[in-house]
């Protein structure tokens, strides 16, 4: 509905942008002046004089002369500033419409309360101003009794909660209205860029919230109109729905709504879902009905305890004034992320002597297919953003071992929390995420693994399966155990540096011991050595520091000497057991030249497909196949594939090595022969069809099968095998180690 044209010079706005905090550099954030600047051209561009704009901004130095620009007479967003134009100058204003405008980084802290964050905050002192309290100041004294008829509130801010640890460092966040609302009626129109829990993206230095806003506003004011507020928000909702499906985007605008236009109605929350299919509305009335009959025959008291829990997961009011219907319940936990999985569990805490029906449970997971409540979702994706990449590499790689190989985003902490909860789940078993957490942190070691297995315990207590996950975990906890006292497989390996240097294939060298994270210097051999002496020096470090069968040897070489033969070198040379190095360890070349920082993800992605895959996962590159584009458009094409193997001849082969290092391939098996006579087909039967990890010891095999029978194929086989989360220890050069 458009309202009767509006005299833009009776509309008031304070806009908020905060940029640069008093903590690290990693606390500042580019854009949210860029965004100030262009909400103000437009309220200015609808007639709002610039002396009824009042703008704060805590500016970036590179856009400081685009802000003074603007407005240059723009003042600090400081926590004094702030609460001085909030609780005193608001009262002054004369004006019809109140625009609000906040842009920065925004927090969940304790108690699910939304803090804005000031300037003022450093890396160990969170401080903000309480989003929820800003709202309620939009009714009291701060503004004029007799005036502003309307209220607009835009937020453009984060909402995720904190990590642990972090948790504890944030402030409450400033109360800004102390007193009461006496203009409860007072319309309120409340935009924000995300739901609680989640973070609000930025898109080529602007916020994409912010910008699907302005576009919509832009087409709803063409030709001097009024905005409609709510075919506005349908837009950006539109938008955003779009994004989601093009991209897997989780940020989700949402919307309160409160006596606009005059109008009472209740709040909505989230933006507006889409109408529910017979099937499903089928679904919800016999939730609805379960409900009722757990709640009783006279349901207000039972509901009002029911909403007081929901109230703290979901951190917002409840849909409707006073005590809600069961519908009301119901509709409130399904505009909800999680929301079912969280009214499930506070049921279940009202009546623990009638647990919800199966019925019930069957529809809860055909309305929203998600188990974990608001809460727990919240706490797991703390948790996993306090891993580094590495670590969520390893959560990842734990799945794999459990379930397969299956498209995991380690990047992201929100999504792998979400792709972890919608493995297959197992009918009356104990959910995948709750395997794959305890198989991780079996292996694993410190606060946040303890903290993870706290967490699935809580989750199985819930699910009534305690008994069933600690059979689990001890389960796991002793696959752990044989693991830390077995072979390569946990991470033991000699790790050698060859060095070209001088004539005559002479090389320095150096030698260090891993297992895990535990490195150990064995050698250093700063004057380069002839073959024969360093193939002896070897031969000793491995008698005295190796496992037979076991240790894997890695050997990292320039990429002109990825095809050096070491896997042949001989061990107890000119002796009757004289035997070749390959047969008797895992023998594997690395390489770190080529390996770009900025394309070190590529590597780190088909890396974390090496487990669960098989040898059958990787990419043939046939012989024709073999320029350094033809190379990087064919692995391009399979960016799935944890590595490739090829038998292309020797004078192709530097082409295939640089494309494959230079585009993130960590796994490649090749015939070293000069004219290889093997063909795609028997080179996947040599292989196998064993796990992937298994490689090494498989080519191992096949090179002893290859000692007794000169014809063997196998004997020629080359392995890279480039770990990105094993590197030699720092630095990498001879003053190492």
């Amino acid at each position: 509905m458009t309202r009767a044209p509006h005299d833009w010079r009776r509309t008031h706005a304070v806009i908020v942008a905060v940029e640069r905090y008093n903590g690290s550099d990693d606390l500042n954030l580019d854009g949210p002046v860029h965004d100030a600047v262009e909400m103000r051209k437009w309220l200015t561009g609808r007639g709002v004089p610039a002396e009824n704009i009042q703008l704060l901004a805590s500016p970036l130095e590179h856009n400081r002369a685009a802000l003074e620009a603007a407005h240059p007479h723009y003042r600090p967003a400081e926590r004094a500033d702030v609460r001085r134009v909030f609780q005193d100058e608001l009262r002054a204003i004369d004006a019809d419409w109140l625009w609000v405008y906040w842009a920065g980084h925004g927090v969940q802290t304790q108690g699910g309360r939304w803090s804005l964050l000031y300037p003022e905050t450093r890396d160990t002192d969170l401080q903000g101003a309480d989003a929820d309290s800003l709202i309620d100041l939009m009714r009291t004294e701060h503004l004029p009794w007799d005036g502003v008829d309307r209220v607009t509130v835009i937020i453009d801010a984060c909402r995720q909660a904190l990590p642990a640890g972090v948790h504890e460092l944030a402030d409450t966040p400033d109360l800004l209205a102390r007193t009461a609302q006496i203009r409860p009626e007072r319309p309120v129109y409340w935009m924000r860029a995300c739901q609680a829990g989640a973070v609000a993206k930025q898109r080529q230095g602007t916020g994409q919230f912010t910008s699907a806003l302005l576009r919509q506003l832009h087409a709803a004011a063409a030709g001097g109109a009024e905005p409609d507020l709510d075919r506005v928000w349908q837009g950006v909702v539109e938008e955003f729905a779009r994004a989601r499906d093009a991209d897997g985007g989780r940020q989700r605008p949402t919307v309160y709504v409160s006596d606009w236009n005059q109008d009472v109605r209740p709040v909505r929350l989230g933006p507006p879902a889409p109408p529910l299919d017979p099937e499903k509305l089928r679904f919800r009335e016999t939730l609805v009905l379960e409900a009722s009959g757990l709640l009783g025959p006279d349901p207000a008291g039972p509901a009002a305890r029911v909403a007081a829990r929901l109230r703290m997961e979901f951190t917002e009011a409840p849909p409707a004034r006073g005590t809600p219907s069961v519908e009301e319940l119901v509709d409130w936990a399904l505009a909800h992320e999680h929301g079912i999985a969280t009214l499930l569990h506070a049921l279940d805490e009202l009546t623990p002597d009638r647990r919800i029906g199966a019925r019930a449970r069957e529809a809860c997971r055909r309305l929203q297919p998600q188990w974990l409540t608001c809460a727990e979702h919240t706490e797991l994706v703390a948790l996993l953003a306090r891993l580094d990449e590495r670590g969520r590499e390893d959560v990842v790689a734990a799945a794999h071992q459990q379930f397969g190989p299956t498209a995991l985003p380690a990047h992201d902490p929100a999504a792998l929390a979400d792709a972890l909860e919608e493995l297959v789940p197992r009918p009356h078993q104990l959910p995948q995420l709750l395997s794959v957490v305890e198989h991780f942190a079996a292996f694993a070691e410190g606060a946040v693994a303890t903290e993870l297995r706290t967490w699935a315990q809580a989750c199985a207590v819930r699910l009534g399966m305690k008994e069933v996950l600690l059979d689990h975990r001890a389960r796991a906890a002793d696959r752990a155990e044989r693991a830390r006292t077995a072979g390569p497989a946990e991470g033991r390996s000699i790790q050698i540096r060859l060095h070209p240097s001088g004539p005559g294939q002479r090389r320095a060298y150096e030698v260090w011991s891993r297992r895990g994270a535990e490195v150990d210097a064995l050698a250093k051999v700063d004057t380069p050595a002839a073959p024969e002496e360093m193939r002896r020096g070897i031969d000793a470090l491995l008698a005295a520091h190796a496992r037979a069968t076991e240790t894997v040897v890695e050997f990292f070489v320039p990429s002109t000497d990825l095809e050096l033969d070491v896997h042949c070198w001989p061990l107890d040379a000119g002796k009757p057991q004289e035997r070749s190095l390959g047969t008797d360890f895992p023998v594997v070349v690395r390489c770190a030249e080529l390996r770009q920082p900025e394309r070190r993800h590529l590597w780190e992605r088909r890396w974390s497909r090496v487990s669960g895959a098989t040898p059958g996962d990787l990419h043939w590159l046939p012989g024709h196949t073999h320029s350094f584009a033809q190379v990087r458009a064919a692995m391009e094409r399979q960016e799935t594939a944890p590595g490739a193997m090829t038998a292309s001849p020797a004078r192709t082969r530097s082409e295939i090595f640089t494309a494959c290092l230079f585009d993130g391939v960590p796994v490649l098996v090749w015939d070293t022969g000069a004219e290889p006579s093997l063909d795609e087909r028997q080179l996947r039967t040599l292989l196998g069809s064993e796990p992937l990890e298994h490689l090494p010891q498989r080519l191992r095999k096949l090179r002893l099968e290859g000692d007794a029978d000169d014809g063997h194929p196998g004997r020629r086989l080359a392995l890279l095998w480039d770990d990105p989360h094993r590197p030699l220890p720092e630095p990498l050069d001879l003053s190492a180690p």
